[in-house]
């Protein structure tokens, strides 16, 4: 079967290519009639916009093939409001009452996030129920609904729209409510708006770990923070340095030279709960000031104002109930905040991270536009990834997962192994184990901590089950990897809970928003 593309032009070209992966794949995908979208030129969908214009989403729900145009955005009564127009393409009526909640949360749009990638800051809807998700969408016609956020600061121009089970749209315009082409007062006046619900700003975080589990890097927009195994580090019970330490650290120092003006530098040692407190004390101060007198050695720290500490076992990263967290929480920390965030670029930060070999894949491996063959339940199945949209320091895709057949779909498919997921606690439901590969380093889906105290991540959802020629359409965000391709590695490993998925998609092309 052939698939048709459709140009957008203005500011729908600017929406992330939402790519049926049957196109990609031959016979191995379902679904195969949807058009797709493209951008029309290398406009940055930074640019402030000309018009009202929607941003267009192509997408397929339950085996049926929708349009989804999204915008504008109209900031009024401390909110932010954001039309969001689907029309059913194909023959069959389609309900979408759980196609924006999260997890199990049916006709909300809980799972939705109104985005500032330039400003690295994400808000959630502040509506526990939307009427119009209770409706089914008849094949030729359209449905509009309406989310609703905290209010943006004054003079954003444009903001990002995060759909799951659709994509997300870039540039959707801010535009005042006389050119918002819908009654914004209506609108607002019939949305359910729980004033408990803390909408934001939450601040975006990126986390990159190492493959051999030596070290993660987390950033945000004002530091960044290394947490180094202290099994690489030390010996057990020793504050001597292993030969191995050096080629961590080196990551480290790669970070410090990124800011010339120098900052403020904690290291911190941590430890498990063997022991006593006492014992673990002084052993934490001991391997916090090793590595700070390594540092030293290694990087000119001149420009640093440097502060070592020790936490014993005070401040454990997970609960001490087994080895693998107990690994976890035997760690050095290294908190760099720079005294002039800005003076890097995302260019920069990328170039630090990537070093060594690619670890071997654990399920199939093929190009990511051309789409792999994987199984969900027993049941063939197909996953690709076309392209990755660059844009604001972020990598923007579309992963899709088509199947031809019905199929139940396991509540633990997309998430990442346990060991990594402990380090953020996230949802079964999240699209936790997307990850990109540079190297030796595992870029994770970018996140935020909610008003709860929760880690959600600016990652779709599979958690409803797959229709015969079906195809799900999973939005993913990552930080910038500053390459020209990329690779999407799912680590798999199956345990007691379920089928977890293993694929690579390699060659997946950049391109620019």
């Amino acid at each position: 079967m052939l698939c048709r593309r459709e140009v957008l032009t203005g500011s729908a070209s600017l929406a992330v290519a939402a790519v049926l992966a049957a196109c990609a794949g031959g016979s191995g995908g379902g679904g195969g009639a949807v058009s797709s979208t493209f951008p029309a030129d290398t406009e940055s969908a930074s640019t402030a916009p000309v018009n009202s214009d929607p941003v267009v989403l192509k997408s397929v729900w339950k085996g049926e093939s929708l349009t989804t145009r999204v915008g504008p955005a109209v900031v009024q009564g401390g909110y932010t409001v954001v039309r969001v127009n689907i029309s059913a393409d194909s023959s069959g009526s389609v309900s979408i009452g759980s196609m924006f909640g999260a997890g199990v949360d049916m006709f909300t749009m809980a799972a939705a996030r109104l985005t500032s990638l330039r400003d690295k800051v994400a808000y959630v809807d502040v509506q526990p129920y939307v009427d119009g998700l209770t409706r089914s969408i008849e094949a030729g016609s359209s449905h509009e609904l309406y989310a609703v956020f905290g209010a943006v600061p004054d003079g954003m121009e444009s903001v990002e729209l995060f759909l799951p089970n659709v994509g997300v749209a870039l540039g959707v315009p801010v535009v005042d409510a006389a050119s918002a082409g819908f009654d914004v007062e209506g609108a607002l006046a019939g949305a359910k708006i729980d004033e408990g619900i803390h909408s934001g700003p939450f601040e975006l975080k990126s986390l990159v770990v190492a493959a051999d589990g030596s070290s993660d890097t987390e950033s945000d927009d004002a530091s960044t923070t290394v947490n180094v195994s202290g099994d690489v580090l030390f010996a057990t019970d020793s504050a001597d340095l292993s030969d191995a330490a050096d080629e961590v650290l080196v990551s480290v120092v790669e970070q410090l030279e990124l800011y010339p003006s120098g900052g403020s530098l904690a290291v911190t040692g941590h430890t498990d709960d063997v022991n006593t407190d006492e014992h673990n004390q002084d052993l934490s101060e001991r391997r916090a000031k090793a590595v700070s007198d390594r540092l030293g050695e290694l990087a000119d720290l001149s420009g640093w104002e440097v502060s070592v500490a020790g936490k014993g076992e005070l401040e454990p990263r997970v609960d001490n109930d087994s080895d693998e967290n107990r690994q976890l929480n035997r760690r050095v920390e290294i908190l760099m905040t720079p005294s002039d965030p800005d003076e890097v670029t995302a260019a920069d930060t990328t170039s630090a991270g990537g070093a060594g070999d690619m670890p071997e894949p654990k399920g199939p491996v093929g190009r990511g536009p051309d789409g792999v063959d994987i199984e969900i339940d027993g049941v063939p199945a197909r996953i690709s990834l076309e392209s990755v949209a660059r844009h604001e320091g972020y990598l923007i895709g579309t992963v899709k997962i088509s199947s031809e057949q019905e199929v139940s779909v396991p509540v633990f498919l997309m998430q990442i192994p346990d060991d990594l997921r402990m380090l953020r606690m996230w949802s079964s439901y999240a699209t936790s184990g997307c990850t990109l590969l540079k190297g030796g380093s595992r870029y994770l889906v970018v996140d935020f901590t909610d008003s709860k105290e929760e880690n959600r991540v600016l990652g779709g959802m599979l958690q409803d089950n797959l229709s015969e020629d079906d195809v799900r359409s999973i939005p993913v965000v990552w930080p910038d990897t500053g390459e020209d391709t990329v690779t999407m590695d799912m680590i798999g490993e199956d345990d007691a809970f379920g089928q977890h998925l293993a694929v690579r998609l390699t060659d997946i092309p950049v391109v620019d928003a």
